[in-house]
């Protein structure tokens, strides 16, 4: 993947530019203490979760998920000291925004995959866990990201109800969709950043999901 520039900022402050003061979805690492996930000095991982092309589905072309991240997390954030920092071509501005690069769905459900560009870098007393890659099934109702070459669950997610919108192309939009922490994002986390900050459960935020796709596939 390409070299990644970082737009850094305080967790606190991607809150307040929010206005909520949105992942997951950022993200997380292997469910098991065994597995090594902490992505430390910034090495970015080339592992992504794979998508299985369906003719009867439609291609996810574009478009974006914009997470609005809970203000309780963030307070939770900045009182144990860790910061985020959105990986390009991510941004963390008013929410945290992750380009959708490609998938595929069924349109009246939006049943499929939808992966994502850039990620998230959680950092605490020197250490770091980064997450890439980031790949949302609406089947299996889980965030995933790659973290030290391995793709995993980071955040539940809850039913996805789409809405069709107008747009040269197809296009849907899911609000609302609710984003919770993985067991195996939380005990990744607070063992490789040393801290007990993340629980199983946790409310993550809430995201909104937009993708165009091609026509012709339903």
């Amino acid at each position: 993947m390409q070299r990644s520039s970082y737009s850094r900022l305080s967790a606190i402050a991607v809150i307040a530019a929010a206005g909520l003061a949105v992942a997951a979805c950022g993200g997380s690492s292997g469910g098991s203490p065994s597995s090594g996930t902490a992505a430390t000095g910034g090495a970015s991982s080339s592992t992504s979760a794979t998508t299985t092309y369906v003719s009867a589905k439609a291609t996810v072309i574009g478009k974006s998920t914009a997470v609005a991240v809970n203000p309780a997390l963030a307070a939770a954030l900045k009182r144990t000291g860790i910061t985020v920092t959105a990986v390009a071509p991510a941004t963390a501005k008013r929410a945290l925004r992750f380009p959708v690069s490609g998938g595929q769905v069924t349109v009246k459900t939006l049943a499929g995959t939808v992966a994502h560009t850039g990620g998230l870098t959680f950092r605490h007393s020197g250490k770091s866990v980064r997450l890439t890659n980031l790949v949302i099934n609406t089947q299996t109702k889980q965030l995933a990201a790659a973290v030290s070459g391995h793709s995993m669950p980071v955040c539940d997610v809850n039913h996805v109800r789409p809405k069709r919108v107008g747009g040269r192309h197809g296009a849907l939009v899911a609000r609302n969709v609710k984003l919770t922490v993985s067991s195996q994002a939380a005990t990744a986390l607070n063992r490789d950043l040393g801290v007990s900050t993340f629980r199983t459960g946790m409310s993550f935020g809430i995201a909104r999901l937009t993708v165009t796709y091609a026509r012709g596939h339903r």
